[in-house]
């Protein structure tokens, strides 16, 4: 798509037609940036781009950086969003069966899935990590049950799910699962790596937001290739001036989502476009390198770490924790890792001291009990008629 075409298209919403009012379109350049604190402020039904009655389904970003914000999809989005995944290097069709363990509330890629399956017609399994109906260890043992070829889950999730079904006895690769797909947060290649070798199946990535939505899938190689014929990327500086390939700055995207298109949108990550990238699946296109968002970043004694850069660090260490979270008090930086082995602390903290360039403190801390998770919890229907039954001898 050209750019007169993006412009046209945001200018079927109100918030558009109020946000350009006074802006020479002509220039692309003069287009002001759209803000998520625009977006979070903005009245819902104004950042529609077409009628209500067209209007398939509702969602909102999780607010997790700030109040959340809206995100509406058209019925023909719905079908753009199934063909994005079905082009892709995933190749689904109706010989698959998805196990979905993304929730289906509020957020967007369960539903992804599902159009998707429902235009491929692959079969769909529901396995909603926040419904209380499908814990873990029972989602272990649908996987033995179903045989599904497709597993869609959070990239932290199916480390959990891996080792709860390790310690439930359960070994991977399973039969007939085929691929992951991955979703909901930055995978740094040697964390997708890693996640390939605990299931033994290659993991792609789908990478978007609730209010983008999803705007590549990843290839066997793990890049992802700006195929969307819908999608304008930018990459700019702290100045707002658009960068060429290969530099690192913060992302911009137009989108021509009928439900609700975006202009010039400023989301807060960091990305790099290479355009010269050769990739063994045989896609020429530019790849897109996702560094995570600014806010997942830390600033120690001048030096700022990437949330790519941290998961690079932690993910190419000898002894890979199964869970990690990280603190920053000042300059102060300090790893809480939990293994399920015994491990020497002190040559772990020197590993990602000399990873990072940067002298770091490591404490073992039990962040996720598994054995907690082994046993499934009792969510059943709500039993209304209760038969108790005794030996009594009747006489004749």
């Amino acid at each position: 798509m050209n750019n007169r075409e993006f412009i046209h298209c945001a200018n079927q919403s109100k918030f558009y037609q109020q946000k350009l009012v006074n802006v020479n379109t002509e220039h692309w350049d003069s287009i002001p940036f759209t803000t998520k604190k625009e977006l979070r402020e903005a009245d819902g039904f104004d950042l529609l781009g077409v009628d209500s009655s067209q209007i398939a389904t509702y969602h909102e970003t999780s607010g997790t950086s700030g109040k959340p914000s809206p995100s509406w999809f058209s019925h023909n989005d719905t079908l753009q969003e199934a063909k994005l995944l079905m082009d892709s290097d995933l190749q689904l069709s109706e010989n698959d069966l998805i196990l979905n363990r993304f929730p289906f509330a509020i957020a967007l890629p369960a539903f992804i899935l599902y159009w998707t399956a429902r235009e491929a017609k692959a079969g769909f399994i529901s396995a909603d990590q926040w419904n209380l109906a499908a814990p873990i260890s029972r989602v272990v043992e649908i996987l033995q049950k179903t045989k599904p070829s497709i597993l869609a889950i959070g990239s932290n999730e199916a480390i959990r799910l891996y080792h709860v079904a390790k310690a439930m006895g359960v070994q991977f690769p399973l039969a007939n699962l085929r691929a992951l797909i991955v979703a909901g947060e930055l995978v740094s290649p040697s964390r997708r790596k890693y996640i390939e070798q605990l299931f033994g199946v290659p993991v792609h990535m789908l990478f978007g937001s609730t209010e983008t939505g999803s705007l590549s899938l990843s290839c066997k190689e793990g890049h992802f290739h700006l195929t969307h014929p819908k999608v304008k990327f930018e990459v700019v500086d702290e100045q707002g001036q658009v960068l060429p390939f290969h530099e690192k700055g913060y992302c911009v995207l137009s989108t021509a989502r009928e439900g609700m298109p975006l202009l010039r949108y400023f989301n807060e990550d960091i990305i790099e476009i290479q355009e010269d990238h050769t990739c063994s699946c045989g896609n020429e296109t530019p790849v897109l390198i996702h560094y995570g968002r600014e806010i997942e970043s830390i600033t120690v004694h001048g030096n700022t770490f990437s949330f790519y850069d941290i998961q690079e660090a932690i993910y190419t260490l000898n002894e890979i924790p199964f869970q990690w979270q990280l603190q920053q008090i000042d300059q102060t930086v300090t790893f809480f890792l939990q293994y399920t082995k015994i491990v020497d602390v002190s040559s772990i903290s020197k590993e990602l001291s000399d990873k990072l360039g940067l002298e770091v403190l490591v404490e073992l801390s039990e962040l996720y009990p598994i054995e907690n998770y082994i046993q499934k919890p009792k969510h059943t229907k709500t039993t209304y008629i209760e038969k108790i039954f005794t030996d009594v001898l009747v006489a004749e």
